[in-house]
């Protein structure tokens, strides 16, 4: 492609500034595609007089904080980049990485919750990483806006099942609506270009914001693959197939990029490999880590039962120690432990304090002599209503957890399914 073809997706993206109040979202993965959209986009609102450069532009990346090391300082140092630039140009453009909540974060939901590790068939990772906390800041944004234009980096050429769901979609001077929010519009700009033309256009000069996208291709050749594009619905194509994403990845059975990104020197992908193996382990219910009866009480693998989930908190710490990695937070280890309270086999409400100590030799805060009392206070009242004291603590705690999120929807079938889990208890212990 000719230069002035590139010249050509600036001045439309230019045109559509001026002419369509609208704001603008941009999906912004740190990947090639992504970065050369934000860069066309950049060149065409600098190319805007000083005095227009009014309207309203938010740049959207998610980390789902298990994301590959190389990639997150990437993408910190790139946003940190764009922040300045259009702070010093008055572009009004604002950067935003966004992250899942702790409570939804993936330690939380495997280690507190105890959902097995991801797969093919069970992939509950991508909605409530990548795509919740997109959709969130959408919703707040259109709340003010009422509408906006979403510009993606997602072209044809990257495969054909891409270029057919592209192809079929309603456009209306040439933006589509987003399939789950009828008020947003959805911009392809680089959709016809090929692999080569857009490596041609980043290889060319450096970006607006500055950095030299030879470090980028340089990412690229080390991992031998592709980008994980930011997800704003579930028909945008998922981390996987040797793609960049989270180093925990189970849904593909091997992470070409890590090993890629070992191969080329970046010794602490040795550990996080060896670390997401063990997440296979756990995956895998004949291996004897997970429940055989689902949390709704039927037949079937279920969560991880909690001596797995000790046994994962203990080798993530030790993974933390060891590569010096910030991987899980003190709010996590605490939502995990209020988690366990409400575990088959319940924790006594110090298991993630001991674990802590014992690997780190620090002593989470909480008040033992309470918790004792506490505890001998429910095991009077159990015994007073003739009720097994575990499953009381698990009700208490499950009471906890909602009221915490300030909601009820779903409680009362979570009780209903603890006492579920007393009564197959008690029946099993009269047939034994």
């Amino acid at each position: 492609m000719a230069s002035t073809s590139y010249q050509e997706i600036k001045d439309s993206l230019q045109r559509l500034y001026l002419d369509d109040p609208r704001p603008w979202l941009v999906g912004f993965s740190g990947g090639k595609d992504s970065t050369m959209l934000a860069s066309l986009l950049f060149e065409a609102v600098l190319a805007v007089p000083v005095e227009q450069r009014k309207k309203e532009i938010a740049i959207l990346c998610t980390d789902t904080r298990v994301e590959i090391p190389a990639i997150v300082e990437t993408i910190e140092a790139t946003l940190a980049r764009m922040h300045k630039l259009s702070q010093q140009n008055a572009l009004n453009i604002e950067v935003n990485l966004l992250k899942p909540p702790p409570e939804q974060s993936f330690w939380v939901n495997i280690i507190g919750r105890g959902y097995p590790p991801p797969n093919r068939t069970f992939r509950w990772c991508t909605q409530r990483m990548k795509i919740d906390p997109v959709n969130v800041f959408v919703q707040q944004r259109l709340g003010h806006w009422g509408e906006a234009i979403l510009h993606l980096g997602a072209r044809r050429n990257e495969s054909s099942t891409r270029a057919q769901a592209m192809a079929s979609r309603e456009t209306r001077n040439g933006l589509n609506r987003h399939p789950d929010l009828p008020r947003v519009w959805v911009s392809n700009p680089i959709q016809f270009l090929t692999t080569e033309e857009v490596w041609a256009y980043l290889l060319q000069k450096p970006n607006p914001w500055g950095n030299d996208n030879r470090a980028l291709y340089k990412l690229y050749a080390n991992a031998s693959n592709g980008e994980c594009p930011i997800q704003i619905d579930t028909s945008t194509p998922s981390c996987g197939n040797s793609r960049f994403g989270c180093w925990t990845c189970t849904v593909v059975e091997r992470d070409k990029a890590s090993e890629g990104l070992l191969a080329a020197g970046d010794e602490r992908m040795e550990h996080l490999i060896a670390f997401r193996e063990t997440l296979q382990f756990y995956q895998d219910p004949d291996n004897g880590k997970r429940d055989m009866r689902r949390k709704n009480g039927a037949e079937g693998p279920g969560p991880l039962h909690i001596e797995a989930r000790r046994e994962l908190l203990t080798k993530l710490l030790k993974l933390q120690e060891g590569t010096g990695l910030n991987l899980i937070s003190e709010e996590e280890l605490l939502l995990i432990q209020k988690l366990w309270k409400s575990a088959r086999r319940p924790d006594d409400g110090w298991g993630v304090a001991r674990i802590v100590t014992r690997q780190k030799g620090i002593i989470m805060s909480a008040d033992l002599k309470e918790l004792n009392m506490l505890r001998e206070m429910e095991d009077e009242i159990a015994r007073e209503k003739n009720i097994n004291p575990d499953i009381l603590r698990r009700m208490l705690a499950k009471v906890e957890e909602y009221s915490e999120s300030h909601r009820a929807h779903g409680l009362p079938d979570d009780l209903l399914n603890i006492l579920k889990d007393d009564l197959a208890e008690q029946t099993a212990a009269k047939k034994g």
